[in-house]
């Protein structure tokens, strides 16, 4: 039975590594488990333990639970699970922190570089962004675009390739939520498809603007409202955050499309500029921080996370090798005093070896005297 117990306690010594746990002994020896207040172990019979994964407004969420009920473990961040758990959340925080930079600098590179224009225009443009409702107002969570546009304005240009004569159009986005006509995808269109030069259409809720014909070219500027940028017409990058972030194709097919002009003047490059600079300008959903301020203040923070993590860790180890050294002392074996007592055991028993010899001898002589 010693050796059992013996068994079954280095079992609850390595369980306890795990989780947080508690143990009750009955009268009959059994051992129930427990951890938090719910029974892991009871008598003969474990209720096991599984990892469960829900999905959350898109993303995975994990959770350990009791195997029997699907009930969810209390780990309170203790032991390993409870560790990995916490080092989950915080892995999560900054995936997300670094999706808000990702996704900001995506969508205010896309805002420069979808208002310039570069060395030629477009025959054909579809935007990369998806509009749910095309009959939404385009900043309302129906139309459920990640960066929605504002009450503002841009501007088309039609070239004519032969002539060099260019006619500009001023399109009106209007988003201020006042008299029920605020700007729908369907209404852009409309507005689109009535410039001379141009057609729109939309499918599968992405819009496209084609030019009527292969003599005139098509540009933007001026996008005071960031429709464009929204929508991924003329984008320098495509996706919505670090996970999927990626250079616009169509830029590596032809690089004469990336904006570095403002107003397409030869030698203009007031929009290439304003995107190098864009690293160090101050954006109100960073909270008027920077994308570099932000970026380093994550870092910084992970850094030291890490730190403090690292010497927590120490100071609890060293806290765990002198607790386990006065555990030793209470109930862990000597093997060095353990061959003392066995040496003393058997000095002792060939002392009273030779004082049985020495009585025995006594006798004999005793008798022998009679």
């Amino acid at each position: 039975a010693n050796g059992l117990r013996d068994q079954r306690d280095a079992v609850l010594r390595e369980l306890s590594t795990l989780a947080d746990i508690r143990t009750q002994e009955h009268a009959s020896g059994i051992v129930d488990v427990y951890v938090g207040s719910e029974p892991l172990v009871v008598g003969d019979r474990s209720r096991g333990v599984a990892l469960r994964q829900d999905v959350v407004d898109g993303e995975v969420q994990s959770a350990v639970v009791f195997r029997a009920t699907n009930g969810k473990m209390k780990l309170d961040g203790k032991g390993q699970l409870g560790a990995l758990s916490n080092v989950r959340a915080a892995v999560t925080s900054v995936v997300d922190q670094l999706d808000t930079v990702a996704g900001t600098m995506i969508f205010e590179l896309n805002k420069l570089h979808s208002a310039g224009q570069g060395l030629e225009g477009f025959a054909s443009v579809s935007a990369n962004n998806i509009v749910a409702d095309p009959t939404a107002a385009l900043n309302s969570a129906d139309a459920d675009l990640r960066q929605p546009p504002v009450n503002g304005s841009f501007v088309v240009h039609v070239k004519d390739k032969t002539s060099g004569l260019i006619t500009s159009t001023l399109i009106s986005v209007d988003l201020d939520g006042l008299n029920g006509n605020d700007t729908t995808l369907d209404s852009l269109r409309l507005d689109l498809d009535g410039i001379d030069g141009v057609t729109a259409s939309v499918s599968g809720g992405r819009l496209k603007i084609d030019a009527d014909s292969a003599a005139v070219e098509l540009s933007f500027s001026q996008d005071s409202s960031g429709v464009l940028a929204s929508l991924g017409v003329n984008s320098f990058f495509k996706g919505s955050d670090a996970r999927d972030i990626a250079v616009d194709p169509r830029l590596f097919e032809r690089p004469n499309l990336i904006s570095a002009a403002r107003n397409g003047q030869p030698g203009d490059n007031q929009t290439a500029r304003a995107i190098a600079d864009l690293q160090n300008s101050a954006i109100a959903s960073l909270g008027g921080q920077s994308l570099k301020t932000k970026y380093e203040a994550m870092i910084n923070n992970v850094a030291s996370t890490a730190s403090g993590a690292k010497n927590t860790a120490a100071s609890a180890g060293a806290v765990r090798e002198t607790l386990t050294t006065q555990r030793e002392m209470l109930s862990g074996v000597s093997m060095d005093e353990e061959a003392i007592n066995l040496m003393k055991y058997q000095r002792a028993y060939q002392g009273a070896a030779r004082v049985v010899a020495a009585v025995d001898e006594l006798m004999q002589t005793m008798l022998s005297l009679v």
